[in-house]
């Protein structure tokens, strides 16, 4: 049998578990176990077992014969019967019998067998579950790994068995967190694919178990998910099998199944039972279920086809499935409701499930019709049929699309709309099914209208979704375009469309607007109409329908078709709008929109050139006078229709637009309307509609000079009437305009205009004056005098008005005044001067219109500029007088005095906006082009501008400028840009006094102090620097200003290049070389304004940024790393962005790769700089960094080359650096690689562990350290605070990453590993860092064991380094590390180690704790080791256990437990190695030390007894003689107890005489006796004095030394005796003064020992007849001086004496004398009822005196008043007693007196 055994018994491994070796398959028949019977054999056999009573002897014979039976049974077919008939008696004997163990491993190996029958397999099969159930806890989980592991070679009622088995372990199993510790416990799930999935199978039977099921077995037969048969094989061999063990179990499953470790060959499989767990009816098993999910979120992939099947099965039932479909995992009908609830979201979830028809389908009506179905079934059901929608298969979604579509919409009808989530899901999903099946949908127009009606019937919350769903199927409906259903359709939408208040009319709008394209009239007509609507989602559907199409109807088409429209709703009197008697076809707001509407018909041809609205109304004019006339005349009177009264004013101002432009293209048509139009809306409200009524009066009079007059007399007269309202002289006036024509004719009514300016009319008079001046020569039409006193007027007004309407009427009446003063240049100098100073104003808009009448008086009044609206269709010669060099006048007057002085940078705005009008709109371009290099120029250093709209409008100038260039002046222009761009040249510019530094936005303000106020010229800068006396302040404002204004050339060179590059096209190419890198880098700068105007530069120059940055990237790179560490911040802070942003999406790109480390470098210290907001960025290019160089170290994509050029710098530079922030980047962006990268990382552990150990310091908080620092001085707190420290490193993201790297360390790097964690032994500081570096040890320990055994010994003597660390939690775990390292040391180092502690022990004293410390861990971690050096340990385990610190105690005790010896034997065994060291110890200068090995002599004196050998005896006596010369130290106690107890220990009864022999040698009895008087004389140390006297009285005890008596009784006088006898001297001294009375009192230790030495050394008085009064009187009398404690002490002494007296030495008479004295003397101690203690003791002297008195004959002379006086006092006790067990005796005491003595 121990053969056998042998080979599967369990042994401990280095981790203390429990692991089962699996032997060989041996033949039984062969082994000695196996039994050859016959038939007679087995009756005995069958007989033994039946007169078997005793549980032992069965379990022997059931392990001797029970395998062989079953082997038997095999054998031989006619044994058959006997055996079964033996195997049926064990079975009844077993059910009985709990206790009785089987052959468990005996029976495993007969299950390993190939050559039995599957009978007999079954039959060992059941045995090895009887077996294993009756094996003690520890043993199953120990075994358990076994029973897996022959999983995969049994059948499937076999594995039922077995696992089965497993049920009552698994609860009690606890599954540990660290995949080595899982791989330890249950190793074959780990390493065999086959038992995993026998496991799983298994698994999710348990959790689909109810738990009603184990409780009530009725129930197996339907159950849900789980066939009978199933659940008897899975409970049925567990009969003790309870719910919350079920509950348990299912828990331990989760946590097998979900393990890391778990090797399923399908590991989709086990996502699967997180799924079915989750819908546990208990928390704890659904919540363990749901967290184990989560964490396996990102790894879960729901499109593996063996999990989605057995999905489909658990929720179908098995018997659904095609057979070859069918899993393995799942045998049974439907699993319950809740688990189908948790199933079906998963099915949604997966394109495989979605496409798995007829499944899905199943599902599909299952979880919408099923009998138990609920709401969230019904509502996941709606769920999957939109992820069917959505990736089903086209050929699927044909099939299943016709029933899905009907099980909706009978989810719709059926009357659960109660809910309305489901209901909006059904409708959303209705949809999504129409885009993959429009055919369904477009064939039922009735479903259509279906949902539209339910749209006016369902409340708020659901319209939105079926909305929403609605428009899902408008796609689907074009396929009725065309088909016979058309005419329905459009009727439908038509019905909805009419209701604009309808809740559906949305729909049918989009239906309309989606369903037909942009040129289709009705349908835009419909919009139209709905745009009248109150409903704003109505307005803004139809809005979206009108707006963005670029195919309009044309023109004719649409007036014809709304016209018609019109008329018949001119019919229908409910469809207009009527207000009285009159009458509009339409609402004015709806109208307006349908001119809107065929404005946008005819202006949907107008090219992108045309901009201005001058030049569109008239492109428009054009437009119609090629329509038909008849069509155009349709068209009037459409618009003519909105003209009546009650229409609104926007109405008529469009509609006299309309007409217009339809009067432009015919003039001769305008006679017979514009007298009536004139006069109803040439005093209209508005001012833009009084203005479009005088064009139409001034064309009519233009084309029909017959009633001018008439109109200028009306004019006249309106002017001259004063109770003329404002807007009828408003009209006048603007009417004025266009009817002037000859000064002899029309100069009444031209003043009377004039005679207006100043007026509130005088924005109608300088309209008037525009109109005029741009028709005729109005210096010749008027006056000089008129025209000089108006020009003054004008500019008059100008410098004094602020507001910018104003204004820009003035200064266009001022530019019509001039138009035609070519040849006199004073006057228009003059005006120039004042227009050009309006730039001061800083008004955008005013400026613009400045540079249109430059332009207007630079072109002449020959130009479109001057030729008013009414004019451009009449053929009219004017004058055109010759240009004498305006332009060159402008030109050289804007870039001399506002350009190249120093102006403000608003006036730098206005002449930009100058120039920039006069090359675009100035017809004079021989001029222009003369002067181009002046005008580059002067564009050039506005580009310099800090203004951004500056820039830009001078770029859009250069560009126009470029355009007219020859070739040379081209590439001259592109340099200079170039070079402001890359070089950071400015124009050099004068400085005076009052040039101006900074601009109004950069302004320096002074503090009050210094009184306040702005700086910004160059003498107020010097002024201020000064003040301060700091002159060289100066430069430091003279710096920022340059600064400044290098950015600002920086980005106008930019903006001009960018214009230029829309001109030059091709011939910029060579420049963008050097370009691109500086503008990537400029568009990522801190400053918004920079960088806004260079992105929208980058965006122009750069149509396609990712393929341009990808072929620069070279050079983009080159220009951030040489601007990383520029001296500007600005530029470092751009840079870090722009790097961030470079690396983002190139994660695989080469050259990026091979740029990272030197980016890391850059990075790192820019993340130290000076500039916060510098440090800022470059933290966040860190995090970018980080990411890719994660993503970028992938092992499925990096290469070795990657992560060693990477590494470096993260671990040298990085968590080397002293920058917190560095050190936390790369601390993060290691651990991630370690994640991604895997065994990539492995070549580099000797790097990584070593880092991360030194960086490990910056992961903890300081405050800890600081809390540790400031903590109180309680020990416990100062180490409850540090072991919580260690705790949190230890969940440290390091320790992982160094655990993951650790697992696959190689051999060859062992030796750098070692070495670097032994330098860092010696360099590491701070408890984070020792406390990772111990742990990586230990971890590195687990990894390697053996093959570490070489670098143990380094390894040992960095860890003895810093063991002796001053925290405890630190010398705790460095101790565990050198009893782990123990495990694989070589025996010298053992040796080494052993000789180590011992020397720390007994030369240094502050390591003694320490040591014992080592000592515990290595008993519980190496305890195997520890047993090989026990003549090294076992002394000093000896001698530490007599420690004085009890925490060395504890550890001690805890070693010597460990190595469960026993005293005795142990002390025998080692008695020489104890003795040794002891003998040593004692010759050591610590004190402590030599108390410890007294103490360790003592024990062994008293635990060996006459054992002690007698060499020893006399060595110990020798050393501890030794010891007891000289002073008192602490600690001589224990010397003189140990001496006196060695000498003790040689004898073994009391009252010998003389030493013996063999210690005489040493010391005789006079020389020990005056050794211990010697002693005990040191009455300075008291306690000592008193603790050698009770070691003498000891002594005494034991050896009969006579001459000893004189020299205790002086001894005890000395100390008893002192305070009596001057009591004696002054008997009445405390008669008098209580207050100073000296009473002599027995209290101290001292006086106490004393009294205990007259008693123990009585024995040794060599005269005590003559001494025993005295004795006996002197105890007696100081009994009543006594302090009660001590009292007990005196009586014993007492009894000690008395018991001593007998007839050999003393006589009757003396015998009486002596007991009544003692009698007397302490019979009032029986009155102490304080002291239970003294009055027992007295009683129990009393008693011991009456016996000793009734073994006299004659009790005659006894004094009778001394015992009367004992009576009293005993009566007294015995009426006030207590205590029952002393009345007693009191009343024995008094009977003998009363009996004998009375």
């Amino acid at each position: 049998y121990n053969e056998y055994k042998s080979y599967l018994s369990p042994t401990l491994t280095c981790h203390g578990k429990t692991e089962l070796l699996k032997a060989p398959r041996l033949s039984l028949k062969n082994h000695s176990l196996y039994l050859e019977m016959d038939a007679e054999g087995i009756e005995r056999v069958f007989l033994r077992f039946v007169s078997c009573d005793d549980d032992k002897k069965l379990t022997e014979l059931l392990k001797r014969y029970l395998v062989s039976a079953i082997l038997m049974s095999l054998e031989n077919k006619a044994l058959l019967p006997k055996v079964n008939e033996l195997l049926v008696h064990i079975n009844k004997r077993l059910t009985s019998r709990p206790e009785v163990q089987l052959p468990f491993y005996e029976l495993m190996e007969l299950t390993r067998r190939d050559d039995i029958s599957s009978f007999t397999m079954n039959m060992a099969v059941l045995y090895v579950n009887k077996a294993y159930y009756r094996l003690p806890l520890s043993e199953r989980k120990a075994n358990l790994d076994l029973l897996f592991g022959e999983l995969p070679s049994k059948s499937e009622f076999q594995r039922s068995v077995l696992l089965s088995s497993t049920l009552e372990t698994l609860c009690h199993l606890a599954i540990p967190n660290y995949v080595e510790q899982q791989r330890d416990l249950i190793p074959s799930v780990g390493k065999d694919p086959a038992v995993a999935r026998a496991f799983f199978d298994f698994g999710l039977q348990v959790i689909l178990l109810p738990y009603i099921a184990v409780e009530d077995k009725t129930t197996w037969n339907s159950l849900p998910g789980i066939s009978e048969k199933k659940a008897k094989d899975t409970l049925q061999h567990s009969p003790n099998f309870t719910s919350q063990l079920l509950e348990r179990t299912k828990k331990t499953i989760i946590a097998i199944i979900s393990a890391e470790i778990f090797n399923l060959a399908n590991p989709g499989l086990a996502n699967v039972a997180m799924v079915v767990a989750k819908a546990d009816p208990r928390s704890s098993v659904s919540d363990e279920a749901e967290s184990k999910l989560k964490r396996l979120r990102n790894s879960v992939n729901w499109e593996d086809e063996e999990s989605i099947m057995l999905l489909y099965s658990l929720f179908l039932g098995s018997d659904k499935l095609p057979a070859t479909k069918r899993s393995n995992s799942h045998d049974g009908t439907a699993t319950s409701l809740r688990t189908r609830m948790k199933i079906l979201p998963v099915l949604a979830l997966s394109t495989f499930a979605a496409n798995a028809f007829p499944l899905n389908l199943q599902v599909v009506f299952s979880g919408l019709f099923g009998n138990d179905s609920n709401r969230q079934l019904n509502l996941s059901a709606t769920l999957f049929i939109h992820k069917i929608c959505e990736s089903g298969r086209d050929e699927v979604l044909r099939t299943t699309g016709p029933m899905l579509k009907q099980g909706l919409l009978k989810t719709v009808q059926s009357g659960s709309t109660a809910d309305y989530k489901l209901t909006g899901k059904v409708y959303l999903t209705l949809g999504k099914l129409s885009t993959r099946c429009p055919e369904l949908f477009s064939s039922d127009v009735s479903l259509l209208s279906l949902l539209f009606t339910m749209m006016e019937q369902e409340n708020r919350e659901l319209r939105e979704e079926l909305r929403e769903g609605l428009f899902l199927m408008v796609s689907a409906y074009r396929l009725v375009l065309g088909s016979e259903d058309e005419a329905t359709l459009e009727s439908l939408l038509l019905r909805y469309i009419n209701m604009p208040e309808s809740a559906a009319c949305v729909v049918a709008l989009r239906f309309s607007n989606v369903l037909h394209p942009p040129h289709h009239l009705p349908s835009r007509y419909r919009c139209i109409l709905c745009l009248g609507s109150s409903n704003q989602e109505v307005v803004d559907e139809a809005k979206a329908g009108l707006k963005g199409a670029k195919i309009l109807p044309e023109f004719q088409d649409a007036v014809s078709y709304i016209q018609a429209r019109t008329l018949e709703r001119e019919k229908s009197p409910e469809l207009c709008y009527t207000v009285g008697t009159q009458r509009l076809p339409y609402t004015p707001d709806v109208y307006s929109e349908v001119l809107q509407f065929l404005n946008q018909c005819i202006q949907v041809h107008i090219p992108e050139t045309i901009l201005t609205d001058k030049e569109r109304f008239i492109f428009t004019a054009n437009m119609l006078a090629n329509q038909d006339k008849k069509m155009l005349e349709e068209y009037r009177n459409l618009v003519a229709s909105a003209l009546v009264p009650i229409a609104t004013t926007t109405l008529h101002l469009q509609a006299m637009q309309s007409l217009l432009q339809t009067y432009l293209s015919h003039p001769e048509t305008i006679e017979k309307v514009a007298s009536d139009w004139g006069r109803r809306f040439i005093a209209a409200p508005s001012a833009t509609l009084r203005e479009v009524a005088a064009s139409y009066i001034g064309l009519s009079c233009e084309v029909w000079s017959n009633s001018e007059e008439a109109w200028k007399q009306t004019v006249i007269s309106i002017l001259k009437n004063k109770s003329s309202t404002f807007e009828e002289k408003h009209g006048a006036i603007l009417l004025s305009g266009y009817l002037a024509r000859h000064p002899s004719n029309d100069i009444t009514m031209v003043t009377s205009v004039l005679s207006y300016l100043e007026t509130d009319l005088q924005d109608g008079v300088c309209s008037a004056i525009v109109t005029m001046g741009y028709r005729l020569p109005l210096y010749t039409f008027l006056s000089s005098e008129i025209f000089e006193n108006l020009n003054e007027k004008l500019m008059k007004l100008i410098t004094k008005t602020k507001e910018q309407k104003v204004l820009i009427s003035q200064v266009s009446a001022l530019g019509a005044l001039h138009v035609w003063l070519a040849r006199d240049p004073k006057p228009l100098s003059r005006a120039l001067h004042v227009l050009l100073e309006t730039s001061k104003m800083g008004l955008l808009e005013l400026n613009f219109n400045v540079g249109k009448v430059l332009a207007v008086i630079s072109s002449g009044p020959h130009t479109q500029l001057t030729t008013p609206l009414i004019y451009t269709h009449l053929k009219t010669d004017k004058p055109v007088p010759s240009s004498d060099n305006v332009t060159g006048i402008l030109l050289t007057k804007i870039i001399r005095e506002y350009v190249l002085t120093d102006i403000r940078e608003i006036q730098q705005q206005a002449v930009a906006i100058w120039l920039l009008s006069l090359l675009k709109l100035s017809t004079d371009t021989v001029t222009l082009r003369q002067y181009q290099a002046d005008i580059q120029n002067a564009l050039s250093l506005l580009l310099g501008n800090k203004d951004v709209t500056t820039q830009e409008l001078a770029g859009e100038a250069l560009a126009l400028v470029y355009e007219r260039a020859d070739t040379s002046n081209k590439t001259e222009l592109m340099n200079m840009l170039k070079a402001s761009l890359l070089n950071e040249k400015i124009p050099h510019k004068h400085v005076q006094e009052d040039s101006k530094i900074f601009s109004e936005e950069d302004l320096i303000k002074l503090p009050k102090s210094l009184g306040g106020g702005n700086l910004t010229t160059y003498k107020e800068l010097c002024s201020l620097a000064s003040d301060m006396q700091q002159p060289e302040l100066i430069y430091q404002f003279m710096h920022l200003a340059n600064h400044s204004a290098i950015w600002n050339d920086k980005v106008g060179a930019g903006l001009g290049i960018s214009y230029l590059t829309k001109t030059a096209g091709k011939e910029i190419e060579p420049f963008l070389g050097k370009i691109i890198p500086k503008l990537y880098r400029y568009q990522y700068d801190p400053n918004p304004r920079v960088n806004q105007s260079m992105g929208k530069i980058w965006s122009t120059l750069v149509p396609r940024p990712s393929e341009t940055v990808d072929k620069h990237l070279d050079d983009i790179i080159k220009e951030l790393k040489g601007h990383l560490h520029d001296r500007l911040w600005r530029t470092r802070e751009g840079c870090c962005s722009a790097v961030s942003d470079l690396i983002r999406n190139r994660t695989h790109n080469k050259k990026v790769m091979e740029a990272i480390p030197e980016l890391w470098e850059l990075v790192f210290k820019l993340m130290d700089d000076v500039k916060e907001s510098v440090r800022t960025a470059a933290c966040r290019t860190g995090e970018y960094l980080s990411r890719y160089t994660v993503n970028v170290c992938d092992v499925d994509h990096v290469s070795y080359d990657a992560i060693s050029t990477i590494l470096p710098v993260l671990l040298h530079q990085g968590l080397s650096s002293a920058v917190t922030e560095v050190q936390t980047v790369s601390i993060m962006t290691l651990i991630k690689m370690s994640e991604k990268s895997g065994k990539l990382l492995h070549p580099h552990v000797g790097v990584i562990i070593p880092a991360f150990i030194i960086a490990s310091s910056t992961l903890e908080p300081q405050l800890f350290s600081h809390v540790t620092t400031m903590v109180s001085d309680s020990n416990e707190d100062k180490d409850k605070l540090e072991e919580a420290r260690a705790q949190l490193a230890l969940t440290s993201p390091l320790v992982s990453v160094i655990d993951k790297c650790l697992r696959h360390v190689k051999e060859d790097q062992l030796e750098v590993l070692v070495k670097k964690l032994s330098s860092l032994s010696k360099s590491s500081v701070g408890l984070t860092p020792r406390i990772i570096l111990l742990h990586s040890v230990v971890l590195l320990v687990l990894n390697t064991r053996e093959s570490l055994a070489p670098h143990v010994g380094k390894l040992m003597a960095a860890m003895f380094g810093v063991v002796t660390d001053r925290s405890p939690t630190v010398r705790s775990k460095c101790a565990s590390v050198i009893a782990m390292l123990l495990r694989y040391a070589k025996a010298s180092t053992v040796d080494n180690v052993m000789k180590k502690l011992r020397s720390w022990y007994t030369e240094k004293e502050d390591l003694e704790a320490l040591v014992a410390l080592i000592f515990n861990k290595i008993s519980n971690l190496s305890l195997d080791v520890l047993k090989t050096v026990n003549s090294a340990a076992i002394p000093l385990i000896v001698l530490g256990r007599h420690s004085d610190s009890q925490e060395e105690i504890e550890n001690w005790t805890g070693v010597w437990v460990e190595l469960g010896v026993s005293d005795l034997t142990t002390y025998k065994m080692y008695m020489s190695d104890v003795c040794s060291l002891c003998y040593t110890a004692l010759e050591s200068s610590s004190w402590c030390l030599r108390k410890q090995s007294a103490k360790v002599l003592d024990t062994l004196a008293r635990t060996l007894g006459t054992e002690y050998p007698a060499q020893f005896q006399v060595n110990s006596v020798k050393s501890l003689l030794g010891l007891t010369e000289g002073r008192y130290w602490k600690g001589k106690e224990e010397v003189m107890t140990a001496l006196v107890d060695t000498l003790i220990a040689m004898v073994t009864e009391d009252h010998v005489t003389g030493l013996p022999s063999h210690v005489t040698s040493v010391v005789t009895e006079t020389q020990l006796v005056e050794i211990l008087f010697r002693e005990c004389r040191k009455t300075s140390q008291p306690d000592y004095a008193g603790h050698v006297m009770r070691c003498l009285g000891d002594l005494l005890g034991r050896y009969h030394i006579p001459e000893s008596w004189s020299g205790v009784w002086e001894l005890a006088l000395s100390h008893l005796q002192e305070e009596k006898e001057e009591q004696d001297t002054t008997p009445d001294e405390g008669c008098h003064d209580n207050t100073t009375r000296n009473t002599f009192t027995i209290d101290t230790k001292l006086q106490e020992s004393a009294v205990l030495l007259i008693g123990c050394g009585w024995a040794s008085c060599p005269d005590k007849a003559s001494s025993v009064t005295m004795t006996t009187g002197l105890l007696s009398q100081i009994l009543r001086v006594t302090r009660w404690s001590i009292q007990p002490t005196v009586l014993c002494s007492l009894e000690k004496v008395l018991k001593d007296i007998d007839t050999t030495w003393a006589e009757e008479t003396l015998q009486l004398r002596v007991l009544e004295g003692v009698a007397g003397g302490v019979v009032r101690g029986v009155e102490d009822m304080a002291h239970s203690s003294v009055r027992g003791i007295t009683l129990n002297l009393l008693k011991a005196i009456t016996d000793k008195m009734g073994q006299m004959e004659s009790l005659e002379g006894a004094d009778k008043a001394v015992f009367e006086g004992v009576l009293s006092h005993i009566r007294d006790q015995i009426s006030t007693e207590t205590n029952h067990n002393f009345k007693v005796v009191g009343i024995l005491i008094a009977k003998f007196i009363e009996d004998r003595i009375l």
